[in-house]
């Protein structure tokens, strides 16, 4: 009876075991399933670059920069004083955000900004240069 036992206890111990292993399986197959359905279906279609060109066309920008932001900020959000109007503002755009952003390296406290609206020229005039950056996308410049 012992030796029965024992081998009764083995073979619950086998279909357990197996179990385990068909649990983990079907697990996997869950997780393969997923990333498969992620890969597929996270890519999105690709830009519209004619639609962000429009979009990007209505912002504008006019400001003597007397305030640069933080070096791992990644938006834009630089302020000063508009040189006409002469009043305090700032180039915040929830639009035109990621695109200026690619010109912060260029911008420095005293120089001007101008993004005139109707246009896709961003411009960081300094005291000697001026800078002009036309909107990219998909390898083709916009003006």
């Amino acid at each position: 009876m012992l030796e029965n036992k024992t081998i009764f206890e083995m073979f619950l111990y086998k279909i357990t075991k197996t179990n385990r292993l068909f649990k983990k399986i079907r697990n996997m197959r869950h997780i393969i399933l997923l990333c498969i359905c992620l890969n597929l279906f996270s890519c999105g279609s690709p830009y519209d670059c004619n639609g962000l060109a429009e979009n990007y066309r209505t912002d504008e920008c006019l400001l003597v920069v007397e305030k640069i932001p933080g070096i791992r900020d990644g938006r834009f959000s630089y302020s000063g004083v508009d040189p006409i109007a002469k009043k305090e503002c700032d180039c915040n755009s929830t639009r035109s955000n990621r695109w200026w952003a690619d010109y912060k390296e260029y911008i420095e406290i005293g120089d001007t900004i101008i993004k005139k609206n109707g246009e896709l020229v961003f411009s960081v005039h300094k005291r000697d240069t001026v800078l002009n950056f036309n909107f990219e996308c998909g390898g083709k410049v916009y003006k």
